[in-house]
């Protein structure tokens, strides 16, 4: 029955970000959140809210993406099917940090270890799964 609502849910969200409409994108994507408590949520709204954050350019959105990502993470990459998009969100979510970091200092980067080095880390470590999508593949 979640599964379903969750399904849902996530479909209505993306319709949402390709129309643009990214704030009834991010009340829908908490909707997901309450639905349930399961390591396969915490895989899809963290993605969706990195995504949603970083159209904003909501530096505590993006953060909350992450952390909800980090929370979960060994039991989302245990299963080999959501492994890649997982290294590969948490990847985005660490260079829109970056990102926002570097409006602000633009030499952020210089001689000191950053968001940039994770997101380095977690695109090799997408690459490394079994990639069978080549649009994620592509995109990493």
């Amino acid at each position: 029955m979640y599964k379903n609502k969750i399904n849902e849910l996530h479909q209505q969200v993306i319709k949402k970000m390709d129309d643009g409409d990214f704030k009834d994108a991010l009340n829908l994507t908490y909707k997901i959140l309450n639905c349930c408590y399961h390591y396969t949520v915490s895989y899809t709204v963290g993605g969706l809210l990195i995504d949603i954050g970083s159209a904003l350019g909501d530096k505590k959105i993006v953060n909350e993406g992450v952390e909800l990502l980090k929370k979960n993470f060994e039991a989302i990459i245990h299963c080999k099917k959501y492994a890649p998009t997982a290294y590969y969100n948490l990847a985005n979510g660490y260079f829109a940090l970056f990102r926002f970091k570097k409006m602000v200092d633009p030499y952020v980067a210089c001689f000191k270890e950053t968001e940039l080095d994770k997101v380095k880390i977690n695109y090799r470590k997408a690459l490394k799964c079994d990639l069978r999508d080549k649009m994620l593949t592509s995109q990493i």
